[in-house]
């Protein structure tokens, strides 16, 4: 997992027009582009997230989007985001044993970290400190 990931989330222009498509739905491949994982990973990781409500009824609502039962569903950022949040919980983890319980159970004790108001507040944050610096860049 790449450990700028966030970067990568909340600072993604379109390259082509440079606009800032945040609230646009992303390909699950887009979000292991970001995360730098594989999709295997993805699909292990986000079945853990479902077992957050707030994920799970973002997933469900995009499920609900498509019509073509084949192709996958779009995902937001947000979805994204969780499941960076739990691939972060794993690389603490030391090789060797079973983590999928041990993250399981680190879902369920701090369920308001990973809530839609908490990735917002640490998007603002994020684009805020952008901000500084871009202004800080240009007066030197």
């Amino acid at each position: 997992m790449m450990k700028e990931w966030r970067n990568r989330l909340f600072d993604s222009p379109n390259p082509e027009t440079g606009l800032h498509l945040i609230d646009l739905p992303l390909s699950v491949a887009e979000g292991t582009r970001i995360l730098g994982i594989c999709y295997r990973t993805w699909k292990r990781w986000h079945e853990l997230a479902m077992s957050v409500p707030e994920y799970k009824q973002q997933h469900l609502e995009m499920v609900e989007k498509i019509s073509d039962v084949n192709s996958a569903p779009p995902i937001i950022r947000y979805q994204i985001w969780v499941t960076g949040k739990i691939g972060e919980i794993f690389t603490l983890l030391p090789h060797g044993i079973a983590k999928k319980v041990i993250v399981q159970d680190r879902l369920q004790e701090a369920l308001k970290e990973f809530s839609v108001e908490q990735y917002q507040r640490e998007q603002s944050q994020f684009i805020q400190s952008q901000e500084i610096h871009r202004v800080s860049v240009q007066q030197k």
